[in-house]
């Protein structure tokens, strides 16, 4: 039996209704029929509260295993997560940590998952400096293909990340490195690039629609060439 305790830390501001939270919760259901001891944190509810705030350090702390699930932001962490990775960092300075290891899952609403790499770079940086072991970050594009349904929920266009997770998820519980393979396979297209980007072009247009906004679609308030 697997005794090694697993933190999911959920670092999207959408919640329990984000792709983040979908994406980690299926690598947390494979985990758990390993056996591993499961707890699941959302980041935006401890802002500002000190109780919370300090149970989500004590369980980092305390876990074997830390699981980052976050959205891209501008090609970045979201602003949160990076001044709680600071903290973490900041309150394990010259502390001895062993045993302890870190992975993450990133995904973007771009088709391509290339720009998910500064992102997964930073988590290995601060891993190296916090003292985790770092075993990979499972990275994807079109991630709003996915919303926030559960995952065995979404069809087949995420049948590459379903298989990824939880090939990812049989090393993890051995606390070993994610191989490439499985990194590449996190990261391959769910549709093609074209459809992707007919159906958010929809999306966007709907919404603009929605707001009484369809006819400002095109503005271009920072050019300098615009009339005012």
């Amino acid at each position: 039996m697997n005794s090694r305790k697993v933190l999911l830390l959920v670092a999207s501001p959408r919640g329990a209704a984000s792709t983040s939270k979908s994406l980690g919760e299926h690598l947390l259901a494979v985990l758990e029929e390993r056996g591993m001891a499961l707890k699941t944190l959302q980041l935006y509810p401890a802002l500002g509260d000190e109780r919370k705030m300090s149970e989500l350090l004590g369980a980092v702390d305390l876990c074997d295993l830390l699981v980052l699930a976050f959205p891209l932001y501008v090609d970045q962490l979201p602003a949160p997560l990076i001044d709680l990775l600071r903290l973490v960092a900041e309150r394990r300075n010259g502390q001895a940590r062993t045993g302890q290891a870190l992975a993450a899952i990133v995904n973007c609403g771009f088709p391509e998952t290339a720009h998910c790499r500064p992102a997964a770079d930073i988590v290995r940086l601060f891993s190296a400096q916090a003292g985790f072991r770092f075993l990979g970050c499972l990275a994807t594009g079109m991630g709003g293909a996915i919303g926030n349904r559960p995952l065995g929920k979404a069809g087949a266009i995420v049948r590459h990340q379903r298989r990824a997770l939880d090939r990812a998820a049989a090393f993890l519980c051995e606390s070993r490195e994610i191989p490439a393979d499985v990194l590449a396979l996190m990261g391959r297209a769910m549709m093609p690039r074209w459809f992707y980007n007919f159906v958010a072009d929809r999306g966007w247009k709907k919404a603009a629609k929605k707001y009484g906004t369809a006819n400002r679609l095109f503005d271009r308030h920072y050019d300098g060439r615009q009339e005012t």
